[in-house]
């Protein structure tokens, strides 16, 4: 039977798990293990087992919709896409670029963001030449092709997180504003370990490192999907950027403040963030 969901969840304490979920937690656990022992090391003391298991059956969900959006998705109208996405403070990332520099928008792998991305773009199409999605590549190099195909049509610039740095900042020069995942393990050459959840986990340093340089705004943005399938992408206002005559430890204090605020956004629907993720692979 479905499961009840916790207390964790932002809308309703009646969340249940869909069938689905739990058919797929049973009998087709991909990667169960790993999304159990992140649950734990988040929740564990603070929800119960039977709680947490719920919260990953409802993921398995989420994984399913994900699937099932993202190939509805090409045989929507625009009207159609407009109707699915409401975009929520839009002014934050508009009006700080009218100032006269480029973005960081601060993500992660919340809710649908990729369609919340294509379906709300279509919306502002005087903006269409303005975002660029930096994206880790997909395995296989098939798939990796499609997605990126997929953004570039919908207007979405797309650069590759290693080696962009040089077009990263031209863009941020002229204005542009560049996406940025936040919420990925970084090695300990390209990152800083930093407090995410009560538990440390490297975290990507380019994010603090181009605002410090640039003095590029950061801006959070997340999205999650409503209970009637519709979704919701909603930017933040921008993060306060720390500096300190120490360019290491402003790093590490901006690093942790951004880690703040993806866990800030995470926490909100934890139903909907990628779990089966490993994320927290250094020693605490």
């Amino acid at each position: 039977m479905p499961c009840e969901g916790s207390h964790i969840f932002t809308h309703s304490t009646k969340t249940k798990a869909p069938w689905f979920g739990t058919m797929i937690y049973h009998l087709l656990p991909y990667r169960r293990f790993v999304m159990l022992d992140n649950l734990r090391r988040v929740f564990g003391g603070r929800l119960p087992e039977t709680e947490i298991r719920c919260l990953a059956q409802a993921n398995y969900a989420h994984v399913v919709r994900f699937l099932l959006e993202s190939c509805r998705l090409q045989f929507m109208s625009p009207k159609q896409r407009r109707s699915w996405i409401r975009l929520e403070n839009l002014e934050s990332p508009l009006g700080a670029q009218r100032e006269g520099k480029g973005i960081i928008l601060l993500t992660g792998h919340f809710g649908n963001f990729d369609l919340s991305c294509l379906a709300g773009l279509v919306q502002f199409p005087r903006h269409r030449d303005l975002f660029h999605i930096v994206r880790r590549q997909t395995k296989p190099r098939l798939l990796d092709k499609l997605i990126n195909r997929r953004f570039r049509r919908a207007g979405f610039g797309v650069l590759p997180k290693k080696g962009s740095l040089d077009a990263i900042l031209k863009l941020l020069g002229r204005g542009s504003i560049v996406v940025y995942a936040f919420d990925q393990h970084a090695e300990k050459r390209d990152g800083v370990a930093v407090d995410f959840c009560g538990h440390p986990a490297g975290t990507f340093k380019s994010v603090a490192l181009l605002a410090l340089t640039t003095g590029a705004p950061v801006v959070p943005a997340f999205s999650w999907r409503e209970p009637d399938g519709r979704h919701v992408l909603r930017f933040e206002d921008p993060l306060p950027l720390i500096e300190c005559d120490d360019p290491t430890e402003a790093v590490r204090r901006n690093t942790q403040n951004y880690n703040t605020a993806v866990e800030r956004m995470l926490l909100l629907h934890p139903e909907q963030w990628i779990w089966m993720h490993r994320r927290w692979k250094v020693a605490a």
